[in-house]
């Protein structure tokens, strides 16, 4: 929901930042607190990395979630289009001996 330009702080990873969007303060919020948690993760679970490291694989990470979250989605919307397909053919044959 863009409510105009939006401006607040925010803590990734100790650091501060200052982001302006046209999203709401809240919606900033949580994207800040998902990008820290997984800073935190990937942190956690190789704990010699410098913090840029981290970030590659962080922004790696975030990357595939997103192209895995958007493959399933085109994959539901090919099943859905399929199931309306065979539904208006049904309703056509219906249609046509009825």
């Amino acid at each position: 929901m863009a409510t105009g330009d939006q401006r607040t702080e925010v803590e990734i990873f100790g650091e501060r930042y200052a982001l302006r969007s046209e999203d709401a303060v809240e919606h900033l919020h949580r994207v800040a607190d998902y990008v820290d948690t997984k800073f935190r993760e990937v942190s956690r679970s190789s704990p010699g990395l410098v913090p840029s490291r981290v970030a590659v694989l962080v922004s790696v990470n975030i990357a595939d979630e997103l192209f895995k979250q958007s493959e399933e989605l085109r994959r539901r919307e090919e099943e859905m289009v399929a199931r309306i397909d065979g539904i208006v053919r049904l309703l056509q044959r219906e249609d046509v001996t009825g």
